[in-house]
């Protein structure tokens, strides 16, 4: 079988490390092809309206809904499949996989994040409030994806999402490296954390339960390190042989 791999422009990070651990998982199972109409089926990263350049005629799976508004008269054929998170399970690349040990440094406890559009005013006001308990806090906000090298030099990892929509805190990938992990209690962030069992879980937009929260997973040790034991026996949940049955099984069935 041939696949298209179609990332749009509007596709969040989440759906490009899909597409990235897909394609690596995937690739002597099936031929990967650039153009669509040499393929037998398009995995389409990302939602909302295809460009006019692209024509897609045969089976298709994406995680949301794509419309051609501007252009009804080339939408694309069916039969599709959408997928949500839900359906098709969140992977985390193998290389988070491999635990290294801590870099032992000196100076003030950190806190790290992924950058994206929202959540910066969240970060100011958490780490204000920090900064009424304790002096020797830091952020560290990241404008590029996390690397194990970044995760290892934080000491707790924050996804301080503000809309059930945002799926790029990378808060998988902190549970799988062994890092205590503070996160909005998003419908994602509830299941990649077994409902709190594996990460310390906050109310959206609330930067005090955010602050005790990350206070508790910074300074008392315990209870970080029952989240993070925890979240070592449920990472294989991440692991890519979870999201292939299903994406093997939805690629088969479309090709029939």
């Amino acid at each position: 079988m041939r696949i298209a791999q179609i990332i749009l422009p509007d596709a969040s990070q989440y759906e490009r490390k899909s597409a990235r651990a897909d394609l690596a998982a995937l690739e002597g199972r099936y031929e990967f092809v650039d153009d669509p109409r040499k393929s037998d089926l398009a995995h389409v990263y990302g939602g909302g309206e295809l460009p006019s350049s692209l024509r897609i005629s045969v089976p298709y799976v994406s995680s949301t809904s794509m419309t051609r508004s501007r252009w009804p008269w080339r939408r694309a054929a069916g039969p599709a499949r959408v997928v949500t998170w839900r359906e098709l399970p969140e992977v985390v690349e193998d290389v988070f996989f491999t635990r290294e040990p801590r870099e032992e440094r000196t100076g003030p406890k950190m806190i790290g994040s992924f950058h994206r559009r929202g959540t910066q005013n969240m970060v100011e006001q958490t780490l204000s409030r920090i900064h009424r308990f304790r002096d020797d806090v830091a952020w560290s906000v990241i404008d590029h994806v996390p690397t194990p090298a970044d995760l290892r030099k934080v000491d707790v990892w924050a996804d301080p999402a503000v809309e059930e929509e945002d799926l790029d805190g990378f808060t998988a990938e902190a549970l799988v490296s062994g890092v205590p992990v503070v996160a909005t209690r998003t419908e994602i962030n509830i299941a990649r954390s077994e409902r709190g069992r594996t990460a310390f879980l906050v109310p959206g937009n609330d930067p005090n339960e955010m602050t005790h929260a990350i206070l508790a997973a910074l300074f008392k040790s315990e209870a970080a390190q029952a989240k993070i034991q925890a979240a070592g026996q449920t990472a294989s949940k991440f692991r890519s042989r979870q999201r292939l049955r299903v994406l093997t099984h939805l690629y088969e069935t479309l090709t029939q």
